[in-house]
C-alpha cells in the first residue's frame, strides 16, 4: 500500500506514477499483481476532472500489469493524494526477499536514478516537466518486465529502489543478509541532467536525510560527496535492485533485454559490512 501527493503537474501522469509505484512492491518480490484498490485524499473545492484523471492515469497501469480493480476508499484532503492497495501472488520457491544477498553476487539496477533531483528542479522553475519527460516515462514504467525476468534465474535478494534511495534500499538488504556492498559510481545509470543539477545544489531535502542517516554505514573511496548525491536521491517507481549470482548474471541481463526493459551492472556483495561507492 503507498500513496502520496502529485509530484507532477499533469494529472493522468500523476495517476500512472503513482499506481507503479504501489504495484512496484509486488514485482520487488517476484509477484504478479491479483487486485487493487485505489486510495484517495481529495479537497472539495478542486474541480471532479482532476480526480477522474488521476484515477484514469491509475488504471491504465493496473491493467497494463493485468491486476483487477476491486474499489476504494475516499477521504476528504486539504491535498490531492493518490495510491493503491495491491494484493498479489508469488509461488513460495520463487519469492524474491530483500535479504539473502550472498558474497560475489552481481547488483542489478533497473532504472536510472535521479528523479528526485529533476522534480525538484522543476519545483524550483530551473527546469520543464517537458524536458524531463524521459524521468517521467521512466516513473510511469511498471517493474512487471524486470520481475518476470528473474523467473529461473535463482536470484539471492531483490528490493525495489523508492524513497530511501540506492544506497539507502542496498543498505536494507547488506544489513538483512550480514554481508557488505561495493557500489561503482561509473556505473549507476543517472538520468539526463541529474548529476549536473545535484552539483548544482538543486535536490531534495529527502536525499540529505538519507544521506545522514546512512552515516559511516556508506564510505567514498574515489568519490566525493557531490558525485556520489545520486546514489542518495529519493527515488517514485524507481527500478528494482536485484543480487544475483555472477554466473546467472548475463542470464538476467538478457532475460531484461528480451522484455524490453533495462538493467545495469551496478556493484557486487561482498564480505563484512558497510557500503564502499567507489567512482
Amino acid at each position: 500500500m503507498d500513496f502520496f501527493p502529485p509530484i507532477v503537474d499533469d494529472p493522468y501522469r500523476f495517476g500512472q506514477i503513482a499506481a507503479a509505484n504501489a504495484l512496484s512492491d509486488i514485482y520487488a518480490m517476484g509477484g504478479a499483481p491479483l487486485t487493487a484498490m485505489n486510495l484517495v485524499g481529495f479537497p472539495k473545492d478542486l474541480d471532479l476532472g482532476v480526480l477522474q484523471c488521476i484515477l484514469a492515469g491509475g488504471m491504465s497501469k493496473i491493467e497494463e500489469s493485468g491486476a483487477q480493480l476491486c474499489g476504494g476508499h475516499s477521504v476528504e484532503d486539504a491535498e490531492p493524494k493518490y495510491g493503491l492497495s495491491v494484493t498479489g501472488f508469488v509461488e513460495q520457491e520463487k519469492v524474491a526477499r530483500n535479504l539473502g544477498a550472498r558474497p560475489g553476487d552481481a547488483l542489478v539496477l533497473t532504472k536510472p536514478v535521479g528523479f528526485g533531483i529533476l522534480t525538484t528542479a522543476v519545483k524550483r522553475s530551473l527546469v520543464t516537466e517537458d524536458e524531463i519527460e524521459d524521468a517521467i516515462a521512466s516513473a510511469t514504467r511498471l517493474n512487471r518486465a524486470a520481475a518476470e525476468a528473474m523467473d529461473g534465474i535463482g536470484v539471492s535478494a531483490a528490493t525495489d529502489v523508492t524513497g530511501y534511495g540506492l544506497a539507502g534500499h542496498l543498505s536494507e538488504v547488506t544489513r538483512a543478509s550480514g554481508v557488505g556492498a561495493v557500489v561503482r559510481l561509473g556505473e549507476v545509470p543517472l538520468l539526463d541532467r541529474a548529476a549536473e543539477l545535484a552539483s548544482s545544489g538543486c535536490y531534495p531535502g529527502g536525499l540529505k536525510t538519507n544521506r545522514a542517516y546512512l552515516g559511516d554505514y556508506v564510505t567514498l573511496d574515489g568519490a566525493t560527496e557531490e558525485q556520489a548525491l545520486p546514489v542518495f536521491d529519493p527515488q517514485t517507481s524507481g527500478g528494482l535492485l536485484v543480487a544475483v549470482p555472477q554466473n546467472n548474471c548475463q542470464a538476467y541481463l538478457a532475460a531484461l533485454e528480451e522484455r524490453g526493459a533495462s538493467g545495469w551492472t551496478v556493484g557486487e556483495i561482498v564480505r563484512g559490512e558497510g557500503i564502499r561507492v567507489t567512482s
